[in-house]
């Protein structure tokens, strides 16, 4: 059957006037303390603004505060902003810990800030909130309890505090920005989402519903029938070990173990196929001595794993579950996945060596000391999703032929790297060896992400940078918690320019927020060759958008014809809406900047004349940059 595409809210989620209780104003109030929402509180503060920053957590950072410490983005470039500043206070931190060795070898693992320890992690985000003290407000281990909407414009949320005295307290603010992975407050708010995964059909995604693919191939095997369905993709910890017996906790066995959940992974040992304990669970090394571990897919050689911590099937009511119910996949969840780390390490079934080889590892000592030193948060890689102004899907991945490169979006906020990666949606199913249905890894070119998939349909005052608006396959591009901060940064960008000029946040003028947003380093366009720190970089993201190359190439350093620069410049004012073509000459000789400022002029811009006789790419773009933006 096909499934419920739209649901208007939770149940009980918004109301009209609320009962009394304590009431805190503020100009924005951002949900949910993930990485996103923590690049949206910083940087709504940062442009002057009041905001408080809460989560029915005891803690900040999200799932990458819970492990998730191996940064998701293949093409660094891709993501600036924030991000990169975090990644640069993480380098900092490293080289502060081996101040006293040569070999610098936390250096080396943090990979240039792009791997970390969970702790540092939260520590990092902490100091980036303490920095806009009193500006940013923290309010942890509150829950969400209703949505104020008036007009449909939400103006307030009522909270209730998770302590004994389960207080009260309502935030009014002119600005909201839902920052949870289940896309929390856009439901109860009335904001209309998805959930699931949408047929091949609705978007023409060649990927969309119901798929059986071997990993990072492109065939399409038997049974991938396309049809959509309500599978929420499984989840799993990132849990942190060690093998350093100084500080190093045993593994014990949950109370709820269950050794019938490892059916397939004990065939596989008994088979042969799996010896080590890198042949069913991901190991990544960390700084201090840290290992990262992740679930793994079938590798298709082998078919192996058929199982790892990947739980499918558990979790698909957790998108719109109370969070009681949450509580309990929690906890399920959590016995499941130590539960197979114990096997591993204990089962008499298990041969001597794998038992050896998964015994080097237990807890670490220092991280989640309150939490029994495992994750107080799972991975959820997928909630709800919002039906935003703008609708991601597998087909914005496309190439243009003719620009060599993805569509140009000039509204474009971030741009999206990452491979489309689902995990599975079921069980391992021997009908299908070698796959998990729905578990995918298909590469694709750069894409951007247009203001729009922040914006929700029907609701006001709202801005959704994690649960955004994608189709499923889209969305597991967009997945990443680096794209999440770049999303959640320029949300705040957003709500300050709201604010500050008074018009409703769909109303909030795209080519402004990307003026601000590339000013403050913020990728808006992949270029390959374009370094952070280029004194060309706003300039060049800028007017990437809207055409500036063909390619992925910003090639700064080439000398442009007159032909060259007026095919460029014919092409950037056309997405400013102009109509401009070249008067006659010799489309080959050299462009100087009296003439680039002279068509300039006919286009309706003033700019000096001085400059180069002959400008290379970064000359022209910073013109043009200057004579757009003034």
């Amino acid at each position: 059957t096909r499934r419920g595409l739209l649901r208007a809210g939770l149940a009980g989620g918004a109301l009209a006037s609320g009962c009394a209780a304590r009431r805190q104003q503020t100009e924005v109030v951002v949900y949910g303390a993930t990485p996103g929402g923590i690049a949206a509180a910083v940087a709504a503060a940062r442009q002057g603004h009041s905001v408080i920053l809460c989560d029915h957590q005891d803690h900040i950072g999200g799932i990458v505060s819970n492990g998730l410490t191996n940064a998701d983005i293949g093409k660094r470039q891709a993501v600036g902003g924030l991000f990169y500043e975090f990644t640069r206070r993480v380098v900092k931190h490293y080289e502060e810990v081996d101040q006293n060795s040569l070999d610098q070898p936390n250096v080396k693992l943090c990979r240039n800030g792009y791997w970390y320890e969970a702790s540092v992690a939260e520590q990092i985000f902490q100091e980036m909130i303490a920095e806009q003290t009193p500006r940013i407000r923290l309010m942890l281990g509150h829950e969400l309890k209703r949505a104020i909407v008036r007009d449909n414009r939400l103006t307030g949320i009522r909270l209730e505090a998770l302590d004994a005295g389960r207080t009260s307290v309502q935030l009014d603010a002119s600005i909201f920005i839902d920052a949870t992975y289940e896309g929390d407050l856009a439901a109860a708010a009335g904001a209309p989402f998805r959930t699931g995964r949408e047929g091949r059909a609705e978007f023409n995604e060649p990927h969309a519903g119901r798929i059986y693919m071997r990993f990072r191939d492109t065939e399409l095997l038997p049974g991938s029938t396309g049809e959509g369905d309500e599978a929420t993709q499984a989840y799993c910890f990132r849990f942190h070990v060690t093998n350093d017996p100084a500080v190093r906790v045993p593994i014990e066995k949950p109370a709820a173990y269950n050794r019938d959940d490892y059916f397939w992974v004990l065939e596989d040992i008994r088979a042969g196929r799996a010896t080590t304990f890198r042949h069913i669970i991901q190991v990544y090394p960390m700084p201090r001595g840290r290992f990262e571990l992740n679930s793994d897919h079938p590798h298709p050689e082998t078919g192996v794993p058929k199982e790892s911590l990947d739980l499918a099937e558990e979790n698909w009511e957790w998108p719109t579950a109370t969070l009681a119910r949450r509580r309990e996949i929690y906890q399920r969840y959590l016995n499941h996945n130590v539960g197979l780390i114990w096997l591993l390490q204990n089962d008499p079934e298990v041969p001597d060596s794998l038992r050896d080889d998964a015994r080097q590892y237990g807890w670490h000592r220092d991280e989640w000391a309150g939490n029994g030193h495992m994750p107080r948060q799972v991975y959820v890689r997928q909630g709800c999703r919002i039906v935003g102004e703008y609708t991601l899907t597998e087909r914005d991945a496309d190439l243009m032929p003719e620009l060599k490169r993805t569509e140009i979006r000039p509204d474009s906020i971030a741009t999206i790297e990452w491979a489309f990666d689902p995990h599975g949606h079921h069980k391992y199913d021997p009908a299908h060896p070698g796959v998990r249905e729905g578990y995918f890894y298909l590469d694709h070119p750069p894409f951007q992400a247009p203001y729009g998939i922040l914006v929700p349909k029907q609701i006001e005052g709202l801005l959704v940078p994690v649960a955004c608006s994608c189709s499923h396959v889209a969305y597991n591009a967009v997945r990443m918690e680096p794209v999440f901060m770049a999303l959640g940064e320029a949300a705040g960008i957003a709500a300050h320019l709201s604010l500050d000029s008074n018009v409703a946040t769909r109303a909030v003028p795209p080519a402004i927020l990307q003026h601000l947003l590339v000013e403050r380093g913020a990728v808006v366009t992949f270029f390959e060759d374009l370094p952070f720190n280029d004194p060309h970089f706003a300039a060049i993201q800028y007017l990437g958008a809207r055409g500036l190359n063909r390619g992925y190439r910003a090639e700064m350093d080439t000398l442009l014809t007159r032909g060259d620069a007026a095919e460029r410049l014919a092409r950037i004012l056309q997405f400013e809406g102009k109509f401009w073509r070249m008067e006659s000459g010799n489309p080959s000789a050299p462009l100087s900047a009296a003439e680039l400022s002279r068509w300039l002029a006919q286009a309706g811009y003033a700019v000096p004349g001085n400059g180069p006789r002959q400008m290379d790419v970064a000359d022209f773009a910073n013109v043009v940059y200057r004579a757009l933006t003034a």
